[in-house]
């Protein structure tokens, strides 16, 4: 990564406004402004976001529970995708950690920040900003800020909450989409299972053993297509609970409207807080169902 000294008035303005709009020249990571080296980015998140709301929590109220949300930009997302392939590996977890403290929320990290991350690596990688190597590593290192930024983070799972079992087909290479959904749906509280990298016969295993509420698969290419829909035929015969719905999302469900019907499954979307959603709406279908027929 090369280095750059700080800009100011007109400078930081046209230095900002050509990042925003043609990012192939890469440059240091950025939160508010330009700096040389992740130890100037760690000091300047100090300096203009965490000192500040620390000192307005404060002055505001000696009660206050937490510091007040802070909002998510793109600057912030550039910052993070070029700090995941900082030489300092630990850099964009400890990036994450500073957002974190200056008062992001959970879903905001999951939502605002790592996904749309994720998706500007892949954007950088067409536009050959990234290579194929720089992208693997990128997302493995989005994959460690989560874990250790966000998860720990999750509230108590209740008895009786809902299941989903979250999956991508066994040839993916890179399933980061089905781990933010994850995280989403643990956050929301329900009791998740994520399966990347299982066979479809390890798959159906487990359905037939176990009982979920829903099961999710994310694609990635238009080649996986064939395989989930015949998979998803299959899962759906061994599954403990013959009421399960499939939902499908990942890249493909971004460029694919028409990919539930493709696949069989009973929905898709292209969001991990919409799966969310769909989720439970799902759930509240089927228990309406249920006691319309009488059923427990």
């Amino acid at each position: 990564m090369s280095q750059a000294s700080d800009p100011s008035g007109a400078d930081a303005a046209a230095a900002n406004s050509q990042r925003n709009s043609a990012p192939a020249a890469r440059t240091a990571p950025q939160l508010v402004s330009d700096n040389s080296g992740h130890e100037q980015q760690l000091s300047r998140v100090l300096e203009l976001e965490i000192i500040p709301r620390l000192l307005m929590m404060h002055a505001q109220s000696a009660v206050a529970a937490r510091a007040p949300g802070l909002t998510i930009t793109a600057a912030h997302v550039t910052t993070l995708a070029e700090l995941s392939v900082d030489e300092d590996a630990g850099s964009a977890s400890r990036f994450v950690q500073a957002l974190a403290e200056a008062g992001a929320t959970p879903q905001q990290i999951l939502l605002d920040l790592l996904g749309p991350c994720a998706t500007l690596m892949g954007s950088w990688w067409c536009e050959d900003v990234f290579d194929f190597t720089e992208v693997t590593i990128g997302l493995c290192r989005l994959q460690q800020a989560l874990n250790e930024q966000v998860a720990h983070a999750r509230p108590a799972l209740q008895s009786g909450a809902p299941r989903i079992l979250l999956a991508a087909p066994p040839e993916s290479q890179h399933t980061f989409g089905a781990a933010l959904a994850a995280e989403c749906f643990a956050q929301a509280g329900w009791d998740v299972q994520y399966a990347p990298g299982l066979s479809w016969e390890a798959l159906r295993c487990q359905l037939a053993y176990e009982r979920f509420d829903v099961l999710g698969l994310s694609l990635s290419r238009d080649a996986e297509v064939v395989s989930v829909t015949s998979a998803i035929v299959g899962l759906r015969r061994v599954s403990v609970n013959p009421g399960i719905g499939v939902l499908v999302g990942g890249p493909l469900a971004l460029a694919c409207d028409d990919l539930a019907s493709r696949c069989g499954a009973d929905a898709q979307v292209d969001r991990a807080d919409a799966a969310v959603d769909w989720a439970q709406r799902w759930l509240d279908q089927t228990a309406g169902d249920r006691d319309s027929s009488g059923g427990g």
